[in-house]
């Protein structure tokens, strides 16, 4: 009796002893990372390839001046971007190259003032037959743009900045029934071109608009008053 007793006992007293064994112990115990955290996330250099297609049009040429629906451009800009922290904002900044067609019924007519012997340049509705009549440029910009980007897996894009260039070349194309004709270094041009710039899409694919507050004419030499507006599609393919 007294031995089964002291079996009993002890089978009880196993029992309640590893019953007790301590729980383990996490709260000190650090978290493991999260595979995302946007508390902590960091941006990546992006948009650094901006390839735009656009319309250009000038505000406040003379009323009987019509552009063409033909007016149209490319822009070229290679772009370093430099994420700010860990914030949605990058500042970039590069160089680029935009070249642009402006179509219209324009003659430029150069005016010679007899007093100062002075030369200014008009413009006026041609009055002869043509096929395509246009002015064009090309201009070395300087952008610097501030960016936002969502930290989502589809990244929505805004961008407002400005831009500074240089008209490096530019050329009047006439064609009619006697044939074709170029005519270079239109006299007045204000070769430095100065305005603001913004960009809003997602992904690959935004809408872009320039606006230069830099004449496209020196003052008093040409018309004043005369911006450059353009607006497109820019295609970001990295």
């Amino acid at each position: 009796m007294n031995k089964f007793l002291y079996l009993f006992s002890f089978l009880v007293i196993s029992i309640f002893c590893f019953s007790q064994t301590p729980k383990k112990e996490t709260s000190n115990k650090p978290k493991p990372d999260d595979e995302f955290d946007i508390k902590k996330y960091k941006g990546e250099p992006g948009d650094r390839l901006i390839i735009e297609i656009n319309r250009t049009v000038w505000m406040g040429a003379p009323s009987e001046i019509k552009p063409h629906w033909r007016s149209l451009g490319l822009n070229f800009a290679f772009m370093f971007d430099k994420p700010i922290g860990q914030s949605n904002f990058s500042f970039g900044y590069g160089i680029g190259i935009f070249s642009f067609n402006y179509h219209s019924n324009a003659d430029f007519i150069y005016k010679l003032d007899s007093t100062n012997k002075s030369v200014t340049t008009v413009l006026q509705p041609k009055t002869i037959p043509y096929k395509t009549n246009s002015y064009n440029e090309k201009i070395l910009e300087i952008p610097l743009e501030l960016r936002f980007r969502s930290k989502t897996d589809t990244k929505f894009k805004m961008e407002l900045g400005v831009k500074a260039g240089y008209v490096i070349n530019d050329f009047r194309k006439l064609v009619d029934d006697d044939g074709k004709m170029r005519v270079y270094n239109t006299k007045n041009i204000n070769h430095f071109r100065y305005g603001v710039n913004f960009r809003i899409g997602v992904e690959q694919i935004c809408f872009t608009a320039c606006y230069y507050i830099s004449e496209v004419f020196q003052k008093d030499k040409g018309i004043n008053g005369i911006n450059m507006l353009s607006f497109g599609i820019a295609i970001i393919p990295y």
